[in-house]
């Protein structure tokens, strides 16, 4: 076998074509839900059909959630389906519930597409589906690698990368390697088409791309009619069988995708790296797109999270897991890879807000009940609950009509009045729980400001009456936080009209097309006091109106900008930008369960073309004394070019969707600047405390005791919940810091250990056992993802989490 740099151009009929009959049902952004279940069920009888005609036709379709609606829709067609995938005729692709987007979704979503869409594949199929097939996904983060092998997938299939349009990628098949240095098996088909003919001109050409061609024996064909379902037909397969032992093409095998990839396997050692993302130089604009489907997706995996967790602190045989295990399925649903990224037309996203509403209301009902069950009625008093694991430090808003308040042990709580509301600063331990009783007196006046400025005994924000940032100065570090002679958070409205692909593209040529920044329409300066200061911005931009309400709280760096927008724009986009004092060759980007860094010059094409990327909840610009982060609650696409931090808010392309975003938009974003670099700081806490406040009961005293509290500086408790096929307590445990931290975790019930098992919850990989303190001591690698049940030993007392 020769090395990758010493191969040989190989003759086309000296390869092996595995051709995989494929229906790539991409529906979403040309009809609803309703009319992809039609087209599901139309797609598959018609493979069904093909499969008795043709003895060696092996047909494959992914995504649960498609068998799903057929098992509930046609039950006969389903039944057919399942005895075709017994026979091996049909092969059961992908592992996730949906084909969904990898940029945008949260760590534990990416999680549950494998354990939703891979139970179900074993649960209706005995058929554990070993790989991920993301043909069609608009770029893949490095998260991934790690998700997908402790999912059990151990390789991956796309080719969606070939659609970048300023390098080419070096490789057709290599391995992926992720933040934490897990390596998956990747195949690119060379077709560079996931709707191949199949036709010799087509194979032909996959044999010119094809890089590995001197040491592989083939190469994957995906072939059949897709986007709109329909998949292979008669003339694809008659192409087929007749290029099965053609002079001069490559031989034709009809056969499964895993197959292939299974002989791929014993190639590993000899297949090139590649480390980190695999980033489309494309469809940027779907970072943005569609921006309330976006936000509405994040509050809802957030909101899912803390629901489990309360669930969780009471007795799991009342846990509501049909419930939640339905509106986990609603969310997934639409992550699909043209839904999220906002790529769909008008019906899709009336449907998407639909549902999310209705799971978020289904969230408050399931929390409300959790309050009932758990904590006892006391019309006095309002309990806060910390599902984090960081300390939570923030104002809170008291109940309507509470003048003052105290604390479990008696205390004073500092308290502002501010006409009428009473706001408190509040500090909640991790996982934790406080319960504040009403006073009749106590709050202070609120009273507003001298000047444009927000100040306390950290930092000082100095602004203009556009709402920009004049100056930051940080009182402890000593110095200016923004660039020499530049302003700060100034808001800018661009010409976005890209190329081609007008919901999908931004292109880097819209950066010489500013059309103007925000003009000041009102300035006000709100009550403020010991708890917060505030101050309130009324712009116009374009045809279009914004109010920020900017909040500096006590004790704090972080500036909060809560936003409200009237979008009236055509073809333009909306950023805000923040020139700072620091400079740094790369800058840190927040992704699924890690963070990776991502040059912040453009010296080759390869970083160039990075101009615009995905984050999820933070960015952050940090040299070795000093950084500023960019927070937001439902943002996605980033540029950090040389010293600017620039967050892309809206945009408003006309196709398909020719109302995209307009109207009322609501969202919050932060700027938090830190001594010293990223790690060590508080940019995870904040980030994570502005995506997921406090849960707050009112009239409702008491704690929520969960089954175990973890701390340790770099390790995060990010789930709590039920297991999924037995009555114990799971937990998932995410390094945060990209170096090996350790950890304690404390259980609430004696005599318990811990198993660790994989993400599905299949396996079983070693018990570890409580030390003489009852707690057990972990030690997690760089980024690493572990989950464990708590497993409860002969000899303990039955209480709530059993």
């Amino acid at each position: 076998m020769l090395a990758p740099e010493l191969a040989l151009p190989a003759e086309a009929s000296a390869l092996t074509v595995t051709a995989v009959g494929h229906a790539h049902i991409d529906t979403a952004w040309l009809w609803p839900v309703r009319e992809t279940i039609r087209k599901c069920a139309r797609t598959f009888a018609s493979q069904l059909r093909l499969i008795e005609r043709y003895p060696d036709y092996v047909f494959g379709a992914s995504q649960a959630q498609h068998y799903a609606f057929v098992k509930e829709h046609d039950p006969a067609l389903y039944r057919r389906i399942r005895k075709a995938v017994k026979e091996g005729r049909w092969e059961c692709q992908g592992g996730m519930w949906v084909e969904a987007d990898a940029n945008l979704i949260g760590g534990e979503s990416m999680v549950r597409q494998f354990v939703f869409g891979k139970q179900f594949f074993m649960d209706e199929f005995g058929v554990d589906v070993r790989h991920l097939w993301l043909p069609d996904v608009f770029g893949y983060s490095a998260a991934m690698p790690q998700i997908m092998k402790r999912a059990g997938c151990e390789a991956f299939v796309t080719q969606k990368l070939s659609w970048s349009r300023t390098n080419r990628f070096p490789h057709n098949t290599f391995r992926w390697r992720g933040i934490d240095g897990t390596e998956v098996l990747t195949h690119f088909p060379p077709e560079n088409n996931y709707n191949s003919p199949l036709r010799p001109e087509a194979l032909q050409q996959g044999v010119a791309n094809f890089q590995e061609r001197g040491y592989l024996e083939g190469f994957l064909s995906l072939f059949g009619v897709g986007d709109g379902g329909g998949g292979p037909n008669e003339e694809h397969l008659e192409c087929g069988l007749r290029q099965a032992n053609l002079e001069g093409a490559p031989r034709v095998r009809f056969g499964a995708a895993q197959g292939y990839l299974d002989r791929l396997a014993a190639h590993r050692d000899a297949l090139p790296v590649w480390n980190g993302e695999l980033y489309l130089e494309l469809h940027r604009g779907t970072l943005t797109t569609q921006a309330r489907a976006k936000r509405g997706n994040r509050k809802l995996e957030n909101r899912l999270r803390q629901v489990e967790y309360l669930w969780s602190c009471l007795p799991l045989r009342r846990y509501p897991k049909a419930e939640l295990d339905a509106l986990w399925k609603k969310l997934l649903l639409h992550q699909f890879h043209d839904i999220l990224p906002g790529s769909s037309i008008t019906e899709v996203y009336e449907d998407t807000a639909r549902d999310h509403n209705e799971a978020l209301a289904a969230c408050d009902r399931l929390q409300e009940k959790a309050g009932i069950a758990g904590l006892a009625e006391d019309a006095d008093c309002v309990t806060l609950v910390n599902c984090l694991s960081h300390v939570y430090r923030r104002p809170v808003e008291l109940p309507a009509g509470w003048k003052g308040a105290v604390n479990e042990a008696g205390e004073a709580v500092p308290v502002q009045d501010e006409e009428g509301v009473a706001v408190a600063a509040v500090e909640i331990p991790p996982q934790g729980s406080v319960t504040l009783r009403r006073q009749a007196e106590g709050a202070t006046v609120a009273r507003a400001g001298r000047g444009w400025v927000l100040e306390n005994g950290l930092i000082r924000y100095t602004f203009g009456r556009d709402g920009t940032i004049g100056g930051i100065f940080d009182k402890e570090a000593g110095r200016e936080v923004l660039a020499a002679g530049e302003r700060g958070h100034r808001l800018s409205l661009y010409e976005d009209r890209p190329n081609n692909w007008d919901a999908w593209d931004i292109d880097s040529f819209y950066e010489h097309q500013l059309l103007e920044h925000a003009r000041p329409v009102r300035a006000v300066r709100l009550p403020g006091g010991p708890v917060r200061r505030r101050l309130r911005f009324e712009l116009a931009i374009g045809h279009s109106s914004l109010v920020q309400t900017v909040t500096l709280a006590e004790g704090s760096r972080r500036l909060d900008i809560e936003t409200a927008v009237e979008w009236r724009e055509k073809h333009r986009m909306l950023r805000a930008s923040f020139p700072v004092a620091v400079r740094a060759d790369a800058f840190s980007s927040d992704i699924q369960y890690g963070c990776i860094q991502r040059p912040t010059h453009r010296n080759t094409s390869w970083d160039a073309a990075r101009f615009e990327v995905a984050a999820q909840r933070y960015v952050d610009l940090s040299d070795r004394d000093y950084g500023v982060a960019l927070l937001n609650d439902g943002k996605y696409g980033h540029k950090v070019h040389e010293n600017v931090i620039d967050l892309n808010l809206l945009r408003s392309p006309t196709y398909p969707d020719p109302d995209a975003d307009q109207g009322r938009q609501v969202f919050a974003y932060s700027l938090l600047p830190h001594i010293g670099p990223l790690v060590g700081s508080a940019v995870l806490a904040e980030a994570a405390g502005l995506n997921v406040p406090v849960l707050v009961f009112e009239g409702r005293r008491g704690a929520f005791e969960p089954p175990c509290r973890v701390s340790g500086q770099g390790v995060s408790l990010e789930v709590i919940k039920r297991a999924e096929k037995e009555t114990a307590a799971v937990i998932r445990l995410v390094e945060t810091d990209g170096r090996h931290s350790t950890c304690r975790v404390a259980p609430t019930v004696p005599r318990t250990a811990l198993r660790e098992t994989n993400l599905l919850e299949w396996t079983e990989e070693g018990d570890f056992e409580p030390g003489a303190d009852g707690a057990i001591s972990l030690t997690l690698a760089p980024y690493a993802i572990r989950t464990f049940k708590l497993i409860r030993r002969p000899g303990t007392a039955d209480r709530a989490h059993g």
